[in-house]
């Protein structure tokens, strides 16, 4: 009887080691795999709020291929947007610094403008109330502190299928006192858009770029952080400065442009939705007080203000002061190279505070380094 116990003991003890060995050595191996897969992988962390939209959509992580290499790249969803600069704003994503991002950019109107313009909703009607100008973002880059500088590095801006020009006058340039507005739209194809038929040339551009920088900033202004810049050189390949004057910076950008003249002067460029794909990073190694912009072949400083002298003061300093700090320069020399072969141009003149930018070519300073 005792034997016949123990027997029995012992098939049920290797029963149960049997039952254990089949289901820790698939955990440990789950386990390890999901810590693989967590090294291999940064997920954008993310921080949902509700506002007068309710609930907004989580960033998501997708794939991509650059330099022969699957790299990951955060998607900054378009539902995540704002209208203004405010530094109180809750980030819709928190990124590395280092991080490749997409923005999802709606057009100026947020895809309405085909209904504001045919039902007569002028600007400041109440049912047009928050719709301009929305910038996706806000964006908290990680190690950014006031006083660093962030730079985003764009490296493409794909432009949707639709833009549009609203609300110009038919009788601009004749003696006619009736005012009546035109609507114009056209179609991007092949990297062309179709104006009356004609194949025209696109130079995309992103018309508001900035960080957090004042409680009360609206993303149709423009100030030492940017904002709505609206400057033809915030396009592919191009560098943008931004000055830090938040913890996390706060990035958001918006309003892309499928062209537009310098000056921005109806108000308006080929109003376009697009998706800007950005790098951004952390600098600080250099200090700057408002915006600079460093193309492959030319490097811009811009300033805004109410008054166009004041802000073409500042950009005329602002470009002295970086040739001397960043290049070594003297201040003579500074001074030679700008007034040699410095283009004084502007941004855009229809906002209260007008944009201007001094550029100059790289050619040219590489001239004054030898």
């Amino acid at each position: 009887m005792g034997k016949m116990k123990n027997n029995t003991f012992s098939i049920y003890y290797r029963i149960l080691r049997s039952v254990k060995e089949l289901v820790v050595l698939p955990a440990f191996l789950v386990l390890i795999c999901f810590q693989t897969l967590a090294q291999d992988i940064q997920i954008a962390r993310t921080i949902s709020f509700r506002d007068d939209r309710g609930l907004v959509k989580f960033s998501n992580l997708s794939k991509k291929i650059v330099d022969d290499k699957i790299t990951d790249v955060i998607v900054i969803s378009k539902e995540n947007h704002i209208h203004n600069m405010d530094i109180n704003n809750k980030p819709c994503a928190t990124v590395e610094d280092g991080s490749r991002l997409i923005f999802e950019c709606w057009d100026a109107l947020e895809g309405k403008s085909r209904y504001y313009f045919d039902n007569n909703i002028a600007y400041n009607d109440e049912r047009r109330k928050g719709t301009g100008n929305p910038a996706t973002g806000p964006v908290f880059i990680e190690g950014a502190s006031p006083g660093d500088v962030l730079e985003v590095e764009i490296h493409d801006i794909r432009l949707s299928q639709n833009g549009y020009m609203q609300n110009i006058t038919k009788n601009q340039f004749i003696e006619n006192t009736e005012r009546e507005y035109a609507y114009l739209e056209v179609e991007v194809v092949d990297g062309h858009m179709i104006y009356n038929g004609k194949k025209m040339p696109v130079y995309p551009m992103v018309g508001v770029m900035g960080t957090a920088g004042f409680v009360e900033m609206t993303t149709g202004e423009v100030w030492d952080n940017g904002g709505n810049m609206d400057t033809r050189l915030v396009k592919k390949n191009a560098k943008v400065l931004l000055p830090v004057f938040v913890e996390g910076a706060l990035l958001a950008m918006g309003d892309c442009h499928a062209t537009q003249g310098d000056g921005e002067v109806w108000g308006k460029g080929v109003e376009i939705g697009a998706d800007v794909e950005v790098t951004v990073r952390v600098r600080k190694d250099i200090k700057i007080q408002r915006p600079v912009i460093i193309n492959p072949d030319r490097i811009a400083t811009i300033a805004s203000d109410p008054d166009i002298l004041k802000a073409k003061d500042m950009a005329i300093s602002d470009m002295g002061r970086y040739l001397v700090i960043v290049y070594g320069f003297s201040s003579v020399d500074a001074s030679a190279l700008i007034g040699f072969y410095g283009d004084l141009r502007f941004g855009q003149v229809v906002n209260p505070q007008k944009t201007v930018r001094m550029e100059i070519k790289k050619e040219y300073i590489d001239l004054f380094k030898e």
